[in-house]
């Protein structure tokens, strides 16, 4: 049975697509077979996808409008992958009846969020709508800045919901390496590859309790 992540922010700019995306990349060199949607229509992750080189790890990518979004829940079209990555839009309030079927159908739902006040006050609703739901999900941190101290903004996330212990730190070569159509982990010996794998061993072990 195909597993179903998603990526998610009721905010514009909090990092799904960039998280979505690696985490793709970091999945598929891990030797899962996955496929990804993309909902946005600005269609940032596709345009990535249609840059990735012959040489690199590919998989069945789907463009797909948030009107059309239960397509995503059944199982007899994916039935061929272990892992569905669903990026969504921020605008998710635009089709409350098709994100309501992503949300009950997601086996592990990620809110991304940048680590100041506003993010987590546009986040925070959203997790509690994915409690009421009792979906399994967690607040991924993103843009993560070093010695700078987000005490006071994990607070008030981790009131609310639980908080992945590996988040996404702000760096250019994130989206340095978009432009070429890779992942940071497909950058052999890059400092960030390490906080991908990191973010990728979390999910895989909620996700099927790998160690």
């Amino acid at each position: 049975m195909t597993k179903r992540l998603l990526i998610a922010s009721p905010k514009g700019g909090a990092g799904k697509t960039t998280a979505a995306r690696n985490i793709a990349v970091a999945a598929a060199l891990d030797g899962v077979v996955i496929a990804t949607a993309d909902l946005d229509p600005q269609r940032t992750f596709t345009n990535w996808y249609s840059r990735r080189t012959e040489s690199s790890t590919t998989w069945h990518h789907y463009p797909i409008d948030m009107t059309e979004a239960t397509e995503l829940v059944e199982d007899a079209d994916f039935d061929s992958a272990e892992l569905l990555i669903i990026d969504t839009p921020p605008s998710i309030e635009a089709n409350p009846a098709g994100m309501k079927r992503l949300i009950i159908a997601a086996d592990l739902a990620l809110v991304l969020c940048r680590p100041t006040r506003d993010d987590a006050d546009s986040a925070i609703p959203f997790m509690r709508l994915l409690r009421d739901y009792e979906r399994p999900a967690a607040f991924v941190l993103n843009a993560v800045k070093p010695r700078v101290n987000m005490l006071a903004v994990k607070g008030m996330l981790d009131a609310v919901g639980p908080v992945c212990p590996f988040g996404l730190s702000d760096r250019y070569d994130y989206a340095r390496a978009g432009e070429r159509g890779m992942g940071l982990a497909e950058i052999p010996r890059h400092d960030g590859v390490a906080e991908v794998n990191a973010l990728w061993g979390w999910i895989s072990r909620e996700l099927w309790g790998r160690q």
